[in-house]
């Protein structure tokens, strides 16, 4: 019968049959959900970061906030100011350890008593660690990341960062100040005065 038919038929027929098999598997598919990741298959799009491991649950979690008003002083003479403020968030887990995230952004009024054609570090991304040790945390902070691209701190802010010790009672309105005089022999100075707090 197929043989005898034209052309143009045998289209139509064909096309039929293509839309009548594609409405039943619409159909099965609708009716009969398959799970693409069975029991024992995981999901390659989940990673293990994005929840917290059962086996070591998070305790207590604390908004962090510090000031930090540092001086650069050059070698060659001249010195440059900047004043700091940074927001990040803390978490304890039941390990003991604490892990979190800050950003670090310069406030208005850091100058340099020199003209410099460098351009000035404006925001700061700070890894936050440490532990508890009693009935206190200690943290530091480390740099991850700056903006703009390619800038340069001139007053020395990530030079004490990466130096400052902290230890502070676990509970809201906790605060504690740190004081860094670094001198290098190549005769650069680098001064701070960090304050941190603790808020719920």
């Amino acid at each position: 019968m197929m043989a005898m038919m034209r052309g143009w038929a045998k289209t139509l027929v064909w096309i039929a049959i293509l839309l009548l098999c594609a409405g039943v598997g619409a159909f099965i598919a609708y009716r009969f959900p398959a799970n693409p990741f069975p029991p024992g298959v995981r999901d390659a799009a989940v990673r293990p970061s994005e929840s917290p491991s059962p086996s070591d649950p998070e305790l207590s979690r604390w908004h962090l906030k510090m000031i930090s008003q540092t001086t650069h002083t050059y070698r060659v003479g001249g010195s440059c100011t900047s004043d700091w403020r940074l927001g990040g968030q803390i978490r304890l887990i039941q390990s003991g350890r604490i892990r979190g995230r800050g950003v670090a952004r310069l406030l208005l009024g850091a100058r340099c008593d020199f003209p410099s054609a460098q351009v000035q570090t404006e925001r700061v991304i700070v890894r936050i660690v440490g532990r508890r040790v009693g009935d206190e945390i200690a943290l530091r902070f480390l740099e991850v990341g700056r903006r703009p691209l390619g800038s340069q701190d001139l007053g020395g802010f990530l030079k004490t960062l990466a130096t400052l010790r902290f230890s502070l009672p676990e509970r809201a309105g906790a605060q504690a100040t740190d004081r860094k005089r670094i001198e290098e022999p190549e005769g650069e100075t680098y001064v701070s005065r960090t304050r941190i707090r603790l808020r719920s």
